[in-house]
């Protein structure tokens, strides 16, 4: 069983920690307590350490630039459980809509592994681009602003996401 984590909202650990990402293929439309109904997209994680793995969902809202976070109640188990974790949190996925695909994490070289993973929107501060903040102009002034929406990807990071996704394609066929 998965259990939503409320405090999570990002996801802060280095890459050399994922042993398994999947994510969902097409983002799907969700509704969510507390959310308006939007399309959301889905992934799936599998890290590891000290001999221990953990499972977790993780679905991105797009509209309201939200990470939704659900973990194994099982918190970690031993490495032999993993495979086990990893069909939980698939069927998980499903229940709500999504389908997994394996992004093949591992098949990437090193060198490119961080710069992938901190790409993705779980693992990025959300700002929402309505939000307003005060900004001094003048003494004894206020004027709201709109907050500018982070910078998601390089360029160098698209490229390779999408060398990943046409290897893929490609060797499907």
């Amino acid at each position: 069983m998965f259990v939503l984590q409320k405090q999570l909202s990002v996801l802060n650990v280095p890459s050399s920690r994922v042993a398994m990402l999947y994510r969902s293929g097409a983002d799907i439309q969700l509704a969510l307590p507390d959310l308006p109904s939007q399309l959301g997209s889905a992934f799936m994680v599998m890290l590891k350490g000290g001999g221990k793995v953990q499972v977790l969902v993780a679905l991105h809202m797009a509209k309201s630039c939200r990470n939704i976070f659900y973990v194994s109640d099982s918190g970690e188990v031993a490495a032999e459980r993993a495979e086990r974790e990893l069909e939980e949190g698939q069927v998980f996925a499903e229940s709500m809509g999504f389908i997994l695909n394996d992004s093949e994490f591992s098949r990437i070289p090193v060198s490119q592994q961080e710069a992938y993973w901190k790409s993705l929107p779980i693992c990025q501060r959300q700002v929402d681009p309505t939000t307003k903040v005060m900004v001094p102009e003048k003494k004894n002034e206020v004027v709201l602003m709109p907050v500018p929406a982070p910078v998601k990807n390089d360029l160098e990071t698209k490229r390779q996401i999408l060398k990943v996704q046409l290897g893929k394609l490609l060797a499907s066929l």
